[in-house]
């Protein structure tokens, strides 16, 4: 008995010694496999937590201004149905919806959703027109801003019957008195004249401009990234200047100019980029009733979002017609790009030069090529003109 028992103890053992083998193989194996993708599982639990902590940041980051432009694209709504006007007292917006694609109340859902992603709240919703528009006031918390949005239907047909409109703004005026300056003012009258300031012929191109009935803009100097390599004249803004100096330039440039109705930036690939020298600026301009035009010398430019935010009329550019060269391929693609943007929007406004001969022919046969596409030239101001349907 003793023997049997002795022998059945052994085999236990044995059974015993196995098991714990196979488990200490499956334990190798378990390391093995962690060890070899521990990296993999790392990023991956990385990445999550980052697209996690990019969203909440990009929320935080947003204001209602571009809460309701996002919601603008999540409709897809084009650009000519979407308007912004700077009233007195509040942003006014007006966001026309194809009832072929969704109702009014849809949008009005979509829009009042991401405006309170930001912190911003509808104060107030009513209809008008039997249910054909909407009018709703929103409140941005933040910065007490307020937004008067109408939503209403369009009528397709006559959307698409609609000519773009299009500003052509003639940059760098002041430097040259000459016969080829009596020929830019020898063009058509709706093209509006940028001219530099505290140059020898600036107070002479101003006073031709006004009896040639084309409208004028300061051409305000600002630094570039560039800078010393590229000089943007006397008197310029620099990132670098105190709040004072900068509002003493501006008032002397304001000076020189009576006549002028806004302005844009001549060079400015820096000054652009810093939001609290281009709000001096800005407030300069909108004491004096002045438009901006930002000229986009740089993609990371902030001007025109400043200016929006800022209630002051504003508008960008969609594109300079004489890069890289006034040739007749660049004018076939300029005209290309354009008619592409026409497709969604209303108003448009590009930039040119006044430096040569050849870029005055250039831009003589473009005017006449522009002309008999679907676009109408208007002079700068008329970008800005209230185009909102009645709210009352």
């Amino acid at each position: 008995m003793a023997k049997r028992k002795k022998k059945r103890k052994s085999k236990q053992k044995i059974t015993l010694d196995k098991n714990k083998l196979y488990i200490f193989i499956i334990a190798v194996l378990l390391l093995f496999v962690a060890y070899f993708n521990i990296d993999k599982l790392g990023l991956l639990f990385k990445d999550s937590d980052q697209s996690k902590i990019d969203v909440k940041t990009m929320i935080e980051n947003r204001t209602v201004l571009d809460a309701i432009n996002y919601a603008k694209r999540l409709l897809g709504v084009p650009d000519k149905n979407f308007s912004t006007v700077i009233g007195e007292t509040a942003i006014h917006i007006s966001i026309g919806i194809d009832r072929t694609e969704m109702d009014l109340n849809y949008a009005n859902m979509i829009i009042s959703g991401q405006v309170e992603l930001v912190n911003g709240f509808v104060s107030s919703g009513r209809e008008k027109q039997n249910g054909n528009k909407q009018v709703m006031e929103i409140h941005d918390e933040d910065d007490q801003q307020k937004y008067v949005i109408v939503l209403h239907y369009v009528n397709s047909k006559e959307e698409k019957n609609k000519k773009t409109k299009i500003a052509i703004v003639v940059d760098d005026f002041g430097i040259h008195n000459d016969k080829l300056l009596e020929k830019f003012c020898a063009l058509d009258r709706r093209i509006t004249f940028a001219i530099l300031p505290n140059q020898r012929y600036s107070q002479q191109v101003m006073q031709m401009a006004k009896k040639t009935g084309h409208e004028t803009m300061i051409h305000i100097p600002m630094e570039p990234v560039s800078y010393p390599r590229n000089n943007p004249g006397p008197d310029a803004i620099y990132v670098h200047l105190t709040e004072r100096e900068i509002r003493k330039r501006m008032k002397k440039m304001i000076r020189q100019f009576p006549d002028c109705i806004g302005a844009n930036n001549h060079m400015g690939s820096l000054v652009t980029t810093d939001e609290s020298v281009m709000r001096i600026v800005l407030e300069v301009l909108k004491k004096h009733n002045l438009f901006f035009v930002d000229s986009r010398t740089s993609n990371s430019t902030i001007a025109y979002d400043t200016a929006k935010k800022m209630m002051i009329p504003t508008f960008k550019s969609n594109l300079f017609l004489d890069t890289p060269d006034v040739t007749l391929k660049t004018m076939k693609s300029k005209l290309k790009t354009l008619k592409s943007l026409g497709k969604t929007r209303d108003k448009m406004l590009v930039i040119t030069h006044c430096a040569t001969q050849e870029r005055y022919e250039y831009l003589k046969e473009f005017i006449k090529r522009i002309e008999k596409l679907d676009f109408e030239i208007v002079p700068a101001s008329e970008l800005f003109e209230n185009n909102l349907p009645e709210i009352l």
